[in-house]
């Protein structure tokens, strides 16, 4: 992926349409005047990828999985591998969650045995 490295004129600041590299306003070049452009060759950066980590959330879901159970039907606020509030009522859990100060929580309904999905006949 090339991206622009220079322009020469001032105020000038380039779009790209179509395939087309244009300016925003027109040029005034007198004749035998030329726009030098510098293109510099590096690696793409993709629309997903973001200089700060990304939170995997692997301690919620490994407490997800091995300590809901006695949670079944609650919702619970989880900050790491840490429980921070539950409850029956999403609105209380969050309440909770901000009372404690947790910046970040993952939110999760804990299903009971009979919400599990169906995939018979």
């Amino acid at each position: 992926m090339a991206t622009i490295k220079t322009l020469c004129h001032a105020n000038s600041k380039p779009f790209y349409e179509k395939g087309i590299l244009r300016p925003l306003k027109p040029l005034d070049l007198v004749e035998h005047q030329r726009v030098h452009l510098t293109l510099e060759e590096g690696p793409a950066r993709l629309s997903w990828e973001s200089a700060e980590p990304v939170n995997e959330r692997r301690g919620e879901l490994q407490w997800l999985a091995k300590k809901s159970g006695p949670y079944a039907g609650d919702w619970v606020a989880l900050d790491g591998p840490r429980l921070v509030a539950h409850g029956e009522r999403l609105a209380s859990v969050r309440a909770a969650a901000d009372a404690a100060g947790v910046s970040e929580p993952l939110f999760a309904r804990v299903p009971r045995d009979k919400d599990m999905p169906f995939g018979g006949w």
